[in-house]
């Protein structure tokens, strides 16, 4: 996948559809072989290696938080063909100063515009964010394998060997654990059920980590959405109601956690969440611009 990916980003180089950028945001589509509603974050896994066939085509110095700032999944319009799921990828640029682009308020500000001119905005209209400390023993990232899981359940960060065909069953119990964490953490914040809504899931990392993806953490930030169903939270996390789930890094921790904060945006029926990426990088560019005169 990493070579297809890296030759089609090669092909695109050459041909001038495609070109080097220092920060951005990658927005990923994805559409399924019907046209049933999904839940796109659980592209994250297959997304990877087509990210790094960028960074081997030498599109971006890495992939990592300080350039990838965030990385954005919508559902696609059309479905893809039988037997087959299809993905786009739109890479935006994004200012790196003057000012720096930052999702968490850009996107906030851009969908509190589209409920400025609607004369009965929801509840909450400006959305409400909530946060789970997650133990090393239930966080779950595309990096671990199940080896890597039993090895954190007896305190060690990895498995020293991959692989060993003992630990069948650890990712589905490590997730009921999450589940019931989650589901523990919910009922202790406040929260507004929402029909339509937006999400940026908000990673951050112990002291001391360095570098980071924080859509490494789909798998965990799915879990803890999916317990945000069970308490009531909103509907479902299918795009019929959650039009878009952003990840992005958070400053570390000065503990030996992690965390997840979600930013919860109720949006209008007709809001696209790509339409939005693409406004908001527009007037942070606008903004530059005019900083920089």
């Amino acid at each position: 996948m990493r070579d297809y990916a890296k030759n089609e980003w090669r092909n695109l180089k050459k041909t001038g559809k495609a070109w080097k950028v220092e920060r951005f945001i990658a927005l990923i589509g994805v559409a399924c072989p019907s046209q049933k509603n999904i839940f796109p974050a659980r592209a994250a896994e297959t997304i990877k290696p087509i990210i790094d066939g960028g960074s081997d085509a030498r599109l971006w110095d890495d992939d990592d938080s300080q350039h990838r700032h965030s990385t954005v999944y919508i559902q696609l319009p059309t479905p893809a063909p039988a037997n087959h799921y299809r993905l786009s990828v739109l890479i935006i640029p994004v200012p790196e100063s003057m000012p720096k682009y930052q999702i968490t308020s850009r996107l906030a500000s851009n969908i509190d515009q589209h409920w400025r001119n609607n004369p009965n905005p929801p509840a909450w209209h400006d959305g409400y964010s909530v946060s789970f400390t997650i133990p090393d023993k239930q966080w779950i990232t595309s990096n671990y394998t199940d080896s890597d899981l039993i090895a954190r359940q007896n305190g060690e960060r990895k498995s020293a060997t991959w692989g060993r065909g003992g630990s069948f069953g650890i990712r589905e119990r490590v997730r009921a654990q999450l589940i019931e964490l989650a589901f523990q953490q919910w009922k202790r914040q406040a929260y507004r059920p929402y029909e339509r809504f937006a999400i940026i899931a908000g990673i951050a990392y112990p002291y001391g980590v360095k570098t980071a993806d924080p859509d490494n953490a789909a798998e965990t930030v799915n879990t803890i959405l999916h317990s945000g169903t069970r308490i009531g939270a909103w509907p479902d996390v299918n795009s019929q109601h959650c039009r878009g789930v952003a990840f992005v890094r958070l400053p570390n921790l000065m503990t030996g956690n992690h965390m997840v904060r979600l930013f919860v945006f109720p949006v209008p029926e007709n809001f696209q969440m790509a339409q939005s990426i693409a406004e908001s990088s527009i007037d942070a560019w606008g903004e530059h611009d005019r900083r920089m005169r």
